[in-house]
């Protein structure tokens, strides 16, 4: 413990002077020869991008930036939304109305799917059997069964499979990772996750025959939801860090304000229970934003608080017990002062902030030119298939208690 807490006070340091670095790249976590931009792309990865809603068309400008791979082809069913995503891809582009038609052009090499939810299952079987690379937005799939389905599908493909939890690709999060994981911080006890707002989630429909079309997230036939939707990139988080999944979930939610015919709740509060007793709490609010996105994660020793405004910055205090522990290891005070000057009781120490505008492009991007990365040099995912099935599973089970008011097991599904 001595050495620990030695350890503990220079690292306070270290995570002090960078704080205010505002650091994007991801030199630690995919090594700097997979940023974008650099020299190391011997070629062209020619992407399909089925989907160019939203979602598909952010997508589309984010791969523009990168010099390694050129959209060649979107698909949409809306023609509107089609001739919108080819407005950012490539020159040339080719556009179509059914997905099979772009599983069928040989000279794609990969296919990005920004479909709705309920889609995803079909679309990445049929991708993988047609021998494209694939890169699927999150939530992985609808239902645990499809999820488990998929497991052979991929595995028996020699194509690389990765799911959009850009997140992940957040340098903030591979720092709190090591923090939580060294020895200082102590057991994780609880962590708590919110992602609220203040609207009622709905898009404009310019017809009420394209209303489930447009607000697929409403209906529970082609959506897991709040859960699925914002939740569940915390879960990703939660489970990688953890290195584990839940073993039983409750939760409730409802549709309590927002009466225009949804299926989907308007407020969820699902309950995770995690092997070792880790209890994960995660709130979507429809109707407050106070706390907005937030991620706080406890330990004996310390806490630390994830806040996302118009940037992104990280917190971390240290217990009143273990200051006390500390100050009296005399010998390790006077060793590193500069540390103990920022651990004043009750204050923290900001250990990451970023400029504003970096919460989601730069992680995005990062993503995907590690998708191209992984196809050019034969790499495996940081979000492969594993991490995507764990954490649609977690989604899907969530939401049966919530639906169902019942404590509901992990064991009893997988």
């Amino acid at each position: 413990m001595h050495h620990s807490r030695r350890r503990f006070l220079t690292n306070t340091s270290k995570w002090t002077m960078a704080a205010g670095l505002g650091v994007t790249g991801l030199g630690p976590l995919l090594g700097e020869e997979s940023l974008p931009g650099t020299a190391w792309f011997a070629d062209k990865v020619r992407v399909g991008l089925i989907g160019t809603g939203g979602r598909g068309q952010g997508l589309i400008k984010v791969i523009s930036k990168l010099e390694q791979v050129d959209v060649v082809a979107c698909c949409d069913i809306q023609k509107d939304r089609l001739e919108a995503g080819l407005k950012y891809a490539a020159e040339g582009a080719k556009g179509y109305s059914d997905y099979k038609a772009v599983l069928d052009d040989n000279t794609i090499d990969a296919v990005v799917i920004a479909t709705p939810l309920h889609l995803h299952f079909q679309m990445v079987r049929d991708a993988i059997d047609a021998g494209k690379h694939v890169y699927c937005e999150k939530t992985l799939t609808l239902t645990i069964e499809d999820a488990l389905a998929l497991e052979p599908i991929i595995k028996n493909s020699s194509k690389v499979f990765q799911v959009g939890y850009q997140h992940r690709y957040n340098p903030l999060y591979q720092k709190v990772k090591d923090i939580i994981r060294g020895d200082e911080f102590g057991p994780l006890s609880h962590v708590e996750c919110y992602w609220n707002r203040n609207g009622d989630w709905r898009r404009p429909v310019s017809d009420p025959k394209l209303e489930r079309l447009i607000n697929w997230r409403m209906y529970r036939e082609y959506s897991g939801g709040l859960m699925a939707e914002l939740s569940s990139h915390q879960m990703n988080i939660v489970q990688w860090i953890t290195e584990s999944h839940p073993i039983k979930v409750q939760g409730f939610g409802g549709i309590d304000y927002w009466k225009d015919g949804r299926e989907t709740f308007d407020n969820i509060h699902a309950h995770f229970l995690f092997e070792d007793g880790l209890k994960v709490d995660c709130t979507c609010l429809t109707t407050n934003a106070q706390m907005g996105f937030q991620m706080k994660f406890y330990g004996k020793n310390a806490t630390i608080q994830i806040v996302r405004g118009e940037g992104y910055q990280a917190r971390l205090w240290v217990e009143p017990t273990y200051m006390m522990a500390m100050s009296n290891e005399s010998a390790d005070v006077d060793a590193v002062s500069g540390a103990t000057a920022q651990l004043k009781q009750g204050e923290p120490i900001l250990i990451y902030d970023a400029q504003a505008g970096h919460e989601d492009a730069e992680p995005t991007i990062h993503a995907l030119a590690h998708f191209a990365s992984c196809i050019l040099d034969d790499k495996t995912p940081i979000v492969s298939y594993e991490s995507g099935r764990d954490s649609a599973i977690s989604v899907a089970l969530a939401n049966k208690a919530m639906q169902t008011g019942e404590t509901i097991k992990w064991s009893d599904w997988v």
